[in-house]
């Protein structure tokens, strides 16, 4: 009887609640001797200028935004947006989630590594405009694809529906 008892004790919390993070929690280790290089991209007032300096430091970007270690492993919830790797939006896989971006450019280039997550999503997703709450263990790993660099991939036990005021900036 004693065995059974600890063995539901320890299986009950091997199973994690979620913990909900926001995206500014996860730039949180940026070296401070990166400030006026990350200032730089983050403010330029045009679009071309911005996309011109992601290309060219985008190596400089990676090692200036690693991602935060304190969420590696950790089980977590965050709201965001679903961008398909591929051009297809039914049973989707595979997707990057990403917060919501300026919007003052007809192609922003893509946010700097720790603010892209890498997910994987054996369910399937059906990707539209709307932002998705995003469950699953974080991993901070680097993942690159052909639309950007994550510092982060995420294994996910559950995409919901999320609303635009749950994906803002500071949440």
């Amino acid at each position: 009887m004693t065995g059974a008892f600890l063995l539901g004790l320890w299986c009950g919390s091997a199973v994690a609640e979620p913990m909900t993070v926001t995206w500014d929690e996860l730039r949180t280790d940026r070296p401070s001797s990166c400030s006026a290089l990350l200032e730089n991209y983050l403010t330029q007032q045009k679009c071309t200028q911005q996309a011109a300096s992601a290309r060219l430091l985008s190596r400089q970007y990676e090692k200036c935004a690693p991602g935060s270690a304190d969420l590696d492993g950790k089980t977590v919830r965050i709201a965001g947006y679903a961008h398909p790797l591929e051009f297809q939006f039914k049973d989707v896989k595979e997707f990057l989630l990403i917060p919501p971006l300026r919007q003052d450019c007809t192609h922003p280039p893509p946010p700097l590594p720790d603010q892209v997550i890498s997910v994987r999503f054996p369910d399937g997703l059906d990707v539209n405009a709307d932002p998705v709450w995003v469950t699953g263990v974080l991993r901070r790993e680097r993942a690159k694809t052909h639309l950007a660099t994550a510092n982060y991939t995420l294994q996910a036990t559950s995409v919901t529906q999320a609303t635009i005021p749950e994906v803002s900036p500071n949440n």
